[in-house]
């Protein structure tokens, strides 16, 4: 049987995964807040056509919630 892929590398010092973390974190936190700007435009366009009227609300949702718990773990520096 094959071993399962390990995502966190051991032999890598401990700063070096702390700050590819902090980089995921971010990552998160930047498309979370793209995501709710695409979510403004597909609103703001949506007024004729309801499917993007609600892509939009949905998107905007999304894109709150990654950008709040991106936001939150930067902040526990988790």
């Amino acid at each position: 049987m094959a071993a399962a892929p390990r995502w966190d590398d051991p032999s890598q010092s401990r700063a070096q995964r702390a700050k590819k973390l902090r980089s995921a974190n971010v990552r998160m936190r930047n498309s979370g807040a793209m995501l709710f700007g695409v979510g403004i435009l597909l609103m703001t366009q949506g007024r004729e056509m309801g499917k993007l009227l609600i892509l939009g609300v949905l998107s905007i949702v999304i894109g709150t919630v990654l950008f709040l718990w991106g936001w939150k773990l930067i902040q526990m520096k988790k």
